[in-house]
């Protein structure tokens, strides 16, 4: 069955009430902006991908260090967040969610970063017969990301469950998507002609490439989570 109008009314209140007092509402502008941030690191890394895979190699190497740099302005305002809930923001019961979900949303900038790492510093061959599964796997991946920020933008204003219920089922569908694109590319792969070691090479590095995705689905799971404690 689905939430009654009332109980989501009520989650709706409950979540407006707290995000606009005092050091709540704080935690609320720092949640943005974290969310921005760690949007950025996402999209400038589409921006290292497409840069390495063309050989614009100094380009790529610039926009890397663009990923490092907001990598580490998303885990300031990550440490900000924390800070406030240490400092007593939101009751005991909704602390531990809101830590959890921050530090899941964080892992994406992570997984960003190392993903740029890896390409700028191990130089992976990819093949150009191979440059349009990356592109192709970035591409939901951003969506995924999309859909995501749209939920959490909504549990901040107006809390609409089934909305957000919507945009999380997107971000696990495309998820399922990517797994699917990358079993068919792993298995092309390895009945290649290429030497084992340039697979194995590319097989390390498309794990972590799709670990953005995994992310951006576990920071998805625990948003989930959070909205259901609200409704206690």
């Amino acid at each position: 069955m689905g939430e009654g109008p009332h109980g989501g009314d009520r989650v709706a209140r409950a979540v407006q009430f707290l995000f606009g007092r005092g050091r709540e509402g704080e935690v609320k502008a720092f949640l943005v902006r974290h969310l921005d941030k760690v949007g950025e690191c996402v999209a400038r890394t589409q921006e290292v991908l497409e840069d390495y895979l063309s050989g614009r190699l100094a380009e790529a190497k610039t926009g890397a260090q663009d990923v490092d740099r907001l990598e580490t302005e998303a885990d300031i305002l990550r440490r900000s967040i924390i800070d406030l809930l240490y400092r007593g923001a939101f009751l005991p019961v909704y602390r531990p969610d809101l830590h959890s979900f921050v530090e899941e949303l964080d892992r994406i900038a992570d997984r960003a970063e190392q993903t740029c790492d890896f390409l700028l510093g191990q130089r992976p061959q990819i093949a150009d017969e191979f440059g349009d599964f990356y592109r192709q796997v970035y591409a939901h991946t951003r969506s995924a990301f999309h859909a995501l920020h749209e939920a959490v933008m909504n549990f901040l204003s107006s809390a609409d469950q089934n909305f957000i219920r919507d945009r999380l089922t997107v971000v696990g569908i495309t998820e399922s998507t990517i797994d699917d694109i990358e079993w068919k590319f792993t298995r092309q792969l390895f009945t290649s002609p290429l030497p084992l070691d340039v697979k194995m090479h590319l097989k390390s590095f498309t794990e972590l490439f799709t670990e953005i995705s995994d992310q951006v689905e576990d920071a998805g799971d625990q948003l989930e989570v959070l909205l259901i404690g609200f409704k206690i």
